[in-house]
């Protein structure tokens, strides 16, 4: 029963029609998924565009063809039904009901999972700070998420290839976004793990990018920030991470520096201030 309720759940979340909201409230409405498949319960609102494309694919796609289409694109997938599926990320308020991934998926069980996250500006200072801290943080097993991105999120993933690194995409696989990172890409796939709400074929979308956020802080125990303006999407994924309850520790920079802006504030205002791995391991009890 559950492995034809992940294969129901991956059919409808593959067209790439429904939002996760109203995935989430079918799921509520209808928790086995018995319904026929283009007719969803009256809690989800669709739209009259939403409800054409829903009949049309139901009644042109096959299970079997979606399934195709995943081997075809090297792409397995979890659903919230899944014992990989990470715990924190399932008590977030609007879990992703689907994460497609490449790679090692036991990386998800890992259960001090740091995401490390920051300005797409980030250079010098930042290689320098995790440099010095990723070694003793892979040593203690800590697992480092982020996002893929240029600038912090790059330089995390590349320090931690020799430990536990999961990257977090704004689209589907068959997309390297951005394209500088390709050789990334194939590292990750080969020895870490990529995971994603979006099927392969769906394009980066500016607006998928607070979504992938929301993914990031909610599989992690703690956000470490390196470099941040004071108005960013860095400080967006704080304040998410603090409502779901996570760790905030922020690296201190120089005053005037505006890259350094946003972790100076955040310290002032309360986030725990990292100037070496061994704040974090004490913070986590992992010294």
């Amino acid at each position: 029963m559950t492995n034809q309720l992940n294969q129901k759940l991956l059919y409808l979340h593959y067209m790439n029609v429904l939002t996760n909201k109203q995935l989430l409230l079918w799921l509520q409405a209808d928790p086995g998924l018995e319904r026929p498949l283009n007719n969803p319960p009256h809690s989800v609102k669709l739209t009259p565009q939403q409800n054409f494309k829903l009949n049309s694919y139901t009644s042109s796609a096959t299970f079997q063809e979606v399934t195709s289409h995943m081997s075809s694109a090297q792409t397995s997938f979890i659903t919230i039904f899944h014992e990989l599926y990470p715990d924190r990320l399932l008590r977030i308020y609007d879990p992703p009901v689907v994460l497609y991934t490449k790679g090692n998926t036991e990386h998800l069980a890992e259960p001090n999972q740091l995401a490390i996250i920051g300005s797409r500006k980030a250079g010098h200072y930042t290689k320098k700070v995790l440099q010095s801290m990723m070694p003793d943080l892979l040593n203690a097993g800590v697992g480092i998420v982020s996002g893929m991105a240029k600038g912090a999120d790059g330089i995390a993933h590349e320090l931690a290839l020799n430990g536990k690194t999961v990257g977090v995409t704004g689209s589907g696989f068959h997309y390297h976004y951005p394209a500088c990172h390709h050789l990334l890409y194939e590292k990750m796939e080969q020895s870490q793990l990529l995971i994603t709400e979006y099927p392969p074929y769906v394009k980066p979308q500016k607006h998928h990018f607070p979504m992938r956020n929301r993914i990031i802080a909610g599989c992690s125990k703690g956000l470490l920030i390196t470099q941040a303006e004071a108005k960013s999407g860095t400080m967006i994924t704080v304040d998410r991470a603090l409502e779901e309850g996570r760790d905030v520790f922020a690296v201190p920079g120089p005053v005037g520096d505006p890259l350094s802006a946003g972790t100076n504030l955040l310290i002032a205002q309360g986030a725990a201030c990292v100037v070496g791995a061994g704040d974090i391991l004490n913070e986590w009890s992992l010294t």
